[in-house]
């Protein structure tokens, strides 16, 4: 559904319509002409709600503002549609509540039974880079109608490799806390592009594969078609980043957010000094000197009970044990070989010992038949844990436990390839996976083959790690 309405040229303001005056109003003589003009004023400010959003200072006068346009009437049918209720979280209304919006020219493209986020930046100023945060503002639709308010934010480009690739990923930042698309109240969110996943949906599947083991917090994240600048640009998973707050992974404010990543392109970092493992510090976001002296003894301590003068009780008092069992086990199952390189693989510490996770990063290279034994046991810490019997223990026996959650996987990767099917058909169309890889042995297959692919080396990673972990 398309939705014609006028907009203001160059150097006008957007005026409401007065198109419904009563024909008994036409003017006869002066007097006449002189109350119809009145009235017609009269008419315009009982009418200035369409045009003054919130008060956001949207100035449609000036050629270079944001193309925000103006919903006055709309056929039954479309009424209709926008007294549907949308999510429960305030940065959704109804859309029959809702007086502007972003244009979304969706006849190319139209709904594919997903979410629709519009995106404008100042000026339609392009974003080149992952450090400019460009002024923009958000709506979001879904079949025929808007489904939030205008939002106000700033975008600017993410990703390491990921950035370097046709289809980018974005950082979006609200001016305020909110809720957005069902998600907990927070400013900060990810655009995830999963340009090198031909199923679009490996991120999502595995995050949903952590969130059944002890890890203590794993981002959410929602699927839409994103149109920026007018332009169509496919799939992406709306997705938590990961950050220190209450919403997110609620603990302390000053407590340390690594993440273990070959990039090393943080501004606070450092390498351990046995392993030179190169750590970022995430948070606190300007760490003192005394502070990352600190944390770079704390970890150096660890490296050196794991490599030198092991002792399981010391360690203990280090390492927070379960969730390194947890997040080796979610790295296993999914077939995820980061650790090795090393690359995306964070750790935090709250109290006394240091956790691992959150996980993250599952878009290529997983749930693939042709990886077998071990993805991970040389990456970071885990050959030193392995090594060692109370781990391989804690291993063995929370692989039992959570097996049969696991087992129930395959009846959600059906279910969200049903759900994103449409809008993966045409995602592939606009960008396909132009990089050869064994790591991408579904790249030149179709939306349901890719899925079966997936399905079928998930089931026979299952078998495999109840070999593997038996046997140590």
């Amino acid at each position: 559904m398309k939705v014609i309405l006028p907009v203001a040229g160059k150097g006008e303001r957007m005026r409401p319509y007065t198109n419904n005056l009563p024909k008994c109003l036409l003017p006869v003589g002066i007097f006449s002409i002189i109350t119809a003009f009145l009235l017609l004023a009269l008419c315009a400010c009982s009418n200035s709600e369409y045009v003054d959003y919130a008060n956001d200072n949207v100035n449609f006068a000036d050629e270079s503002a944001f193309d925000v346009r103006t919903i006055d009437k709309l056929d039954s049918s479309d009424k209709d549609s926008q007294n549907k209720s949308s999510d429960s979280n305030e940065s959704q209304a109804s859309s029959s509540d809702i007086k502007t919006y972003l244009p979304l020219d969706d006849t190319e493209y139209p709904y594919a039974g997903i979410p629709r986020i519009v995106i404008e930046t100042e000026n339609h100023r392009a974003i080149k880079d992952r450090e400019t945060e460009i002024p923009a503002k958000l709506q979001i639709w879904g079949e025929k109608a808007p489904e939030s308010e205008i939002m106000d934010l700033t975008i600017k480009g993410r990703g390491n490799s990921t950035w370097s690739k046709p289809k980018k990923p974005y950082t979006i930042k609200f001016e305020q806390k909110q809720e957005f698309m069902g998600m907990k109240k927070t400013k900060k969110w990810v655009l995830l592009a999963n340009y090198l996943d031909r199923t679009l949906i490996r991120n999502a599947v595995a995050f949903e594969i952590a969130r059944k083991t002890n890890l203590e917090w794993t981002p959410e994240g929602k699927f839409a078609e994103v149109f920026l600048n007018g332009k169509f640009l496919g799939n992406y998973f709306i997705c938590e980043k990961i950050q220190i707050n209450k919403n997110r992974l609620d603990i302390n404010k000053d407590s340390y957010l690594l993440e273990i990543d070959k990039h090393y392109e943080d501004i606070y970092k450092f390498k351990t000094t046995l392993k030179e493992l190169p750590v970022n510090i995430k948070n606190p976001d300007s760490p003192t000197l005394e502070q990352i002296a600190y944390i770079h003894n704390y970890i150096d301590t660890i490296e050196s009970i794991l490599y030198k003068d092991y002792n399981h009780l010391i360690i203990e008092n280090y390492l927070d044990i379960q969730s390194f069992v947890d997040y080796l086990i979610v790295f296993e199952l999914t077939q995820n070989s980061e650790p090795k390189l090393p690359k995306s693989f964070f750790m935090y510490k709250n109290s006394a010992k240091l956790k691992a996770g959150p996980v993250w990063d599952f878009d290529w290279g997983t749930f693939v038949e042709h990886k077998k034994g071990w993805c991970t046991k040389n990456g970071i810490w885990f050959n030193a844990l392995l090594s060692q019997e109370s781990f391989r223990n804690s291993l063995k026996y929370s692989w039992k436990q959570y097996k049969p959650n696991f087992e129930r996987i395959p009846t959600l990767i059906d279910s969200l390839a049903n759900y994103t099917k449409k809008s993966n058909e045409r995602n592939i169309k606009i960008w396909p996976i132009i990089i050869q890889s064994k790591d991408f042995p579904d790249k030149d297959k179709s939306f349901d083959e890719a899925i079966s692919m997936m399905k079928k080396a998930y089931l026979r990673r299952i078998v495999e790690l109840d070999s593997l972990f038996n046997s140590l």
